[in-house]
């Protein structure tokens, strides 16, 4: 114990120590002030004079900087006495600088003018690079979206949204309409058929988890583990598209990669960005068919069961509009609310944000919500360190609908229904299988708590040397949940299959409590030397770690014994589940940059990768990758009228696809074995493995050009790639004497894509009372098996029929289908019983994805307060399944088969289920993607209540189709984000978005 004279003595020593140190700082302050002075400006656009908006200002050498505010101006503080160089940057404009001479007293002021351009070399790119990151010494492809820019024009509810019609090469498939679901990712085509197609997706450096959340099967749809990331923290999204490209993320990188990069502070005082949307989702009238009937005099005399029929006459036809009825569907709200703050000074910065997302969809038990947090932390103690903390924590709840390929869905209840006709419970009037009240009982939610944590720390031990090592976790824990009340005695409203194919008439529950766990660890270290007067080299070195484990467990109650129990341990009857799976990866890469006179890059990778999926027998991979880039404007015989900028490029390389978790391994199960006196577990069969399986092995060669021209108005990016996929995956037979059955996985088949990317921004006009940006983005894929590495035909499949096949010479996953016969005068041959007869083989019909994709893009703004936007989606080359339209015919309710002046035969041949040829249908469609009108307060007003900007936005979303489909929407799956099996069959289109929102920054 201490004494009270120490105690005293100490704080006497404490309050010493306080008011030497308040002395002292009282005489030092002065002296430090005296030291720095101030810089004020303005940024503006070198023809016309206007001031740009949302330029960033800094001091070079230093960490000082600041936002330009609505007039273009700034100023920056405590800015060291002396002479510095000013940098002005800002997306579409060459940097500008300026040298000055700062000095105690009055602040020195400067005005900065931006040239515009329409390509940027000197921008950093992030993902898949490794030495000189700008992007003129890359020699490969990278698409950058500038997500804050995007988010201005047309407000986004996802990052899917996000990237929407913005990437050429990047396929968007979103399944369906149904808020919350997910959508399906392919990059420059399928490079897979048995793996995975997806692109590996990051968040700050670090991999994430990016299929489903977790949910309990809906028959169809699938929710999206990309809603954990909200919008308004994204910066900007890194698309890279092929080998070439990701030759140093390894076996997991065939299908490409997409780098998400949220917002990070910056130096200067604390800017605060807030943004409330309010709007609703709906599923107009025009993308629901009509359902017709024909009065017969059964039905005339039938009012019990058909009382739409009284007071008809025979021969009268009647019509209904599915899902009319008020508590069928709804216009879903959507509320939106957000707010950041950024700041930072000498040593650090920070970005901090919080946002609240409310989306109902427009079935009454379809919902998505997201809570989500971040803080992003960069911290400088020295000239050599830099640490950083990028943390985002989200809680998702989304409740899914019973839809798609489940006959208690409400969209087959209503499509197939006859109209006037009731039927029995728990269908009804226009319902064959269920009606709209007994359907929103149906309860299926999943709510997903989640984390992305990324740490990295960067040391330069010289100029020359540098290192940078990135730490990162994924953790994403749900809780998935299914309810069935208990039914009315004697009545059965859901079926069996909808409730696992379990008994449901007593109430049953289900808990599921999936674990989605990701680390990274990233090193790699850079060493750049002058070779001499003209050449730098630039060689680094680098390890990743990658480790990915799914965990999930369920548990089942049934015979709840009354309504309102929700307790799986109250539950007459109990069981469960249990899965586990865990992947990892180790990769070590080598790189060597050279540049010539900061025009002509060469660069040449390798990477070593083993991974934990990977056959006993092999214990490392090897992917190489050579690139080449040639700013050629830089030359002095360059000469091409009107060319400011053009860089030339080409890029070869390999990354590989590995197999799943469990694909290699030879593997057993358990089963419940009974004898005559006791029951014991007992140990079989379940998988034979493949010790000799390796990755499949994607190689791919692009060669490319920028040039930015007409002074900076015109800029165009183009792109060949032509890439083979060797070893890929394909199931062989298992021999039965093996013991066990089933198939085996083996490397064997070769894949091709090919295609062209081009991406044109323009500037048709920019002058001080209007601007007018346009942007224009095309892409080309060409699919094809080329062989399946055995001797087999085809491997056909399909949910309804088999209409899409494997077969060598055509895309994967391609549509057949049956067609009747026809004479030599077009008439239909039918059989004895006057059916017709169908051909002895299918006929190719074409790609079940989009082969050709375009999008155009118009921003108009007048003086500089009212800007117009609009995006127009193409996407054509490519065919559906019209199930909804196959299966309405056979049943006798389209206007096809009730219209009295068709032709018989063609009513015969659409009623004619074992046909398919009329109703694989040409999906080509334009959309109508995104069209706002945003106005900008004027800074006047704004400046009296502190704010620095506030725009007001009206915008919609999905707002028109234009198609020759047969169906409502070609764009929809009903397998959700399923790689290869599509048709459209009684899932929700793409539904209308309208909304309104204010954002204010101060």
């Amino acid at each position: 114990m201490r004494s009270a004279p120490f105690e005293r003595a100490n704080r006497v020593g404490l309050r010493s120590i306080v008011s030497g140190a308040a002395l002292a700082l009282a005489f030092l302050t002065p002296s430090l002030q005296a030291q720095t002075g101030s810089i004020v400006g303005r940024v503006i656009d070198g023809q016309t004079g206007r001031p740009i908006q949302t330029a960033q200002v800094a001091v070079a050498g230093t960490s000082l900087g600041a936002l330009v505010d609505n007039e273009g101006r700034f100023r920056i503080d405590n800015v060291p006495v002396g002479t510095h160089e000013v940098r002005a940057i800002r997306i579409g404009y060459q940097p500008a600088s300026v040298s000055v001479t700062v000095s105690v007293g009055n602040p020195v002021s400067v005005e900065l003018r931006l040239a515009e351009t329409a390509i940027a070399l000197d921008e950093i790119v992030v993902t898949g690079t490794a030495g000189d990151t700008r992007r003129k010494a890359i020699g490969n492809a990278v698409s950058t979206v500038n997500a804050a820019e995007a988010l201005d024009l047309a407000p986004a509810v996802n990052v899917v949204e996000v990237l929407q019609a913005k990437t050429p090469g990047l396929t968007l498939m979103p399944g369906s309409g149904t808020s919350g679901t997910g959508t399906n990712f392919r990059l420059r085509g399928a490079s897979s058929i048995y793996g995975g197609v997806r692109p590996t997706i990051y968040v700050d450096g670090v991999r994430i988890h990016s299929g489903g959340s977790g949910n309990f099967n809906v028959f169809g749809q699938n929710t999206s583990a990309l809603d954990a990331i909200n919008p308004a923290d994204i910066e900007s999204i890194e698309v890279i598209k092929g080998p070439a490209a990701a030759t140093l993320y390894g076996a997991e990188a065939a299908g490409g990669v997409i780098q998400i990069i949220t917002k990070k502070g910056r130096p200067g005082a604390v800017t605060w960005d807030a943004n409330v949307e309010y709007g609703g989702n709906e599923w107009v009238d025009a993308l629901r068919p009509i359902n017709y009937g024909v009065a017969t005099a059964a039905r005339i005399a039938d009012p019990t069961n058909y009382p739409g029929y009284q007071g008809l006459q025979p021969g009268d036809i009647i019509s209904h509009r599915p899902m009319s009825e008020p508590d069928a569907l709804r216009v879903g709200k959507l509320t939106k609310v957000s707010f950041g703050a950024r700041g930072g000074g000498a040593n650090y910065a920070f970005y901090v944000s919080g946002g609240r997302d409310e989306e109902d969809g427009t079935y009454y038990n379809n919902f998505s919500n997201r809570t989500s947090l971040r803080g992003n932390f960069q911290f400088h103690p020295s000239e050599k360190l830099t640490f950083s903390t990028d943390v985002g924590y989200s809680i998702n709840e989304v409740g899914l609908p019973l839809s798609d390929n489940i006959a208690t869905g409400l969209i087959i209840s209503s499509y197939l229904a006859t109209p006037g006709r009731k039927y029995p419970f728990p269908a009804g009037l226009n319902y064959f299988t269920i009606a709209p009240e007994t359907f929103n009982t149906y309860s299926n939610v999943t709510r997903t708590d989640r984390i992305i944590l990324g740490a990295n720390a960067d040391y330069a031990f010289t100029r020359a040397l540098s290192t940078k090592l990135t730490v990162g976790y994924d953790l994403a824990a749900g809780q998935a949940e299914v309810y069935f009340a208990p039914a009315p005695p004697g009545t059965n409203p859901f079926t069996a299959r909808a409730s696992f194919n379990v008994d449901n008439t007593k109430g049953l529950i289900a808990e599921g409590r999936p674990i989605y766990k990701n680390l990274t660890v990233d090193w790699k270290g850079s060493f750049t030397r002058d070779l001499n007067a003209d050449l730098v080299s630039n060689a680094t070195v680098g390890m990743q770690y990658l480790k990915n484990t799914l965990q999930r467990t369920e548990s089942f109650g049934q015979d709840l014994g009354a309504e309102g129990i929700r307790s799986i341990a109250a539950a007459a009857v109990t069981w469960g589940d249990q899965d586990y799976s865990e992947q990892k990866s180790l990769g070590f890469y080598a790189q060597e940059q050279v540049g010539w006179r900061d025009r002509l890059f060469v660069t040449a990778a390798l990477r070593m990768d083993n991974n934990s999926a990977f056959g006993t027998e092999l214990n490392r991979v090897f992917y190489p990758k050579v690139s080449a880039s040639w700013v050629i404007s830089d030359e002095d015989f360059f000469s091409l009228p009107k060319v400011q900028q053009m860089r030339l490029r080409a890029a070869w390389g390999q990354a590989g696809n590995s197999p799943g978790p469990f694909d290699a391994v030879r593997s057993y199960t358990t089963s419940v074995a009974t004898g005559e006196t006791s029951t014991s577990s007992a140990l079989r069969y379940s998988s034979v493995g493949n010790p000799d399986l390796k990755p499949e092995r994607a190689s791919e060669i692009e060669v490319g050009f920028e040039a930015d021209m007409f002074g900076g108005r015109l800029g165009v990016d183009f792109t060949y790639y032509n890439s083979r996929t060797k070893d890929a995956l394909l199931p062989v037979d298992v021999a039965p004497s093996t013991g066990f059955t089933g198939t085996q996985l083996q490397n064997l088949g070769t894949i091709a894509n090919s295609g062209i990317e081009l991406l044109v921004n323009g500037t048709p006009y920019r002058g001080s009372f209007l601007s007018w940006e346009s942007t224009v983005s095309l892409s080309t894929n060409s699919n094809e098996l080329v062989s399946f590495g055995d001797e087999r035909s085809y491997i056909a499949f399909g949910a309804y029929a088999p209409v899409h096949r494997y077969q060598e010479g055509y895309p994967i996953a391609g549509y057949w289908a049956l067609q009747v016969q026809y004479d030599a005068a077009g008439n239909v041959i039918k059989n004895a019983q006057g059916r017709p007869i169908v051909q002895d083989t299918s006929i190719y019909r074409g790609p079940s994805v989009p082969t050709r994709e375009i999008a155009f893009s118009n921003a108009v703004t007048l003086f500089d307060k009212v800007r117009l936007y609009a995006l127009l989606d193409y996407k054509g080359g490519h065919w559906m399944f019209n199930v909804k339209d196959w299966r309405r015919d056979r049943s006798g309710v389209s206007w096809e088969t009730v219209n009295p002046e068709a032709d018989p035969d063609e009513v015969l041949v659409r009623q004619f289920a074992a046909q398919t040829y009329m109703h694989v249908q040409r999906a080509d469609f334009i959309k109508l993607r995104d069209l706002s009108i945003s106005y900008e307060l004027p800074s006047a007003l704004l400046g009296r209540v502190g704010v620095r900007r506030s725009t007001l936005t009206l915008a919609g979303h999905n707002l028109k189709i234009w198609t020759k489909y047969g169906g409502a929407d070609p764009e929809i799956n009903f397998h959700g984000d399923d790689t290869f099996n599509r048709n459209d069959s009684w899932t929700v289109p793409q539904t209308r978005r309208l909304s309104v929102s204010m954002s204010v920054s101060f």
